[in-house]
């Protein structure tokens, strides 16, 4: 099959593929862990359930998602190449500071046809600017979340960089910025004018250091960063307790209480109690 040719594969609920990803199924493998994170976004949102999954980077991907009763996806894809797009140089009064420059920026995505709120959300989970319908976005930290490792995971597939997922009632979509996420959720759009904004806001973005501005409606966070923003991993899990010990060997294993000394009869001199008259022992 040709390079420039769509290919086009399935991946059960068992994770059985059926087709050629082009990718020696490291696209198929990341398509569940993508769905659930996408599905969960949704519920986030209140959006319904996750019916398609569209991604665009130097390839486009296009993926429709069917459920089982028990939650397990069945994901058809179509992977092709993308069409190139020149990407123009902009600037905006005041751009050396950057948190009026995302704000101008999200402020840029929101006035577009069809898009209901955006905002941009870093690596730490902080939402630093928003714009549109505030009770819709109130867990806009974790839908960021969220996006960031939907993003990463096709990265390597060069289908990363914009995502858009479509859901029962809405889009939600994602766009990388760096290390962090730019989030908005829209109805119908017009997918030109939406991409050509998006790659206007990651242009003025691009060189500002996203984690040095502050949570949104929260000045005190603008001194110190979270740890989170400087590591590699969105979500960190905790380590394991490792399990207990079991078998006969084992019994009774864990923590000692402290020995108690032991009381010695029949040898030596018997210490009177109060009141009564020493005895010797009758012993050697």
């Amino acid at each position: 099959m040709d390079g420039h040719d769509p290919r086009e594969f399935v991946v059960r609920p068992d994770g059985t593929v059926v087709g050629d990803d082009g990718a020696a199924g490291a696209l198929a493998a990341a398509l569940p862990y993508t769905g659930r994170l996408a599905r969960r976004a949704g519920e986030l949102v209140e959006v319904g359930d996750l019916r398609a999954l569209e991604a665009v980077g130097t390839r486009r991907l296009t993926v429709g998602v069917t459920w089982t009763p028990a939650g397990e996806g069945t994901y058809r894809a179509v992977l092709a190449p993308a069409e190139a797009r020149t990407v123009p140089t902009f600037m905006v009064v005041g751009g050396a500071d950057a948190t009026a420059t995302v704000v101008h920026c999200v402020d840029r995505l929101q006035s577009v046809d069809g898009v209901r709120w955006a905002g941009v959300v870093t690596a730490g989970s902080r939402v630093v600017a928003t714009a549109g319908d505030g009770a819709a976005r109130r867990h806009l930290d974790e839908v960021g979340n969220r996006m960031v490792a939907i993003l990463r995971s096709l990265e390597d597939q060069h289908v990363a960089g914009f995502v858009r997922l479509r859901f029962e009632q809405a889009f939600v979509v994602g766009a990388s910025l760096g290390r962090h996420a730019l989030v908005a959720c829209t109805d119908e759009t017009d997918e030109h004018a939406l991409l050509a904004t998006i790659d206007e806001v990651r242009a003025i973005l691009a060189d500002h250091d996203l984690s040095s501005v502050p949570t949104q409606d929260d000045p005190s966070a603008a001194s110190a960063a979270p740890a989170d923003e400087t590591a590699d991993e969105v979500v960190v899990e905790a380590a394991p307790t490792p399990p207990p010990l079991v078998g006969a060997r084992f019994a009774g294993a864990g923590a000692r209480e402290p020995r108690r000394a032991k009381r010695r009869f029949g040898r030596g001199i018997v210490s009177p109690s109060p009141g009564e008259t020493p005895r010797t022992s009758t012993r050697g």
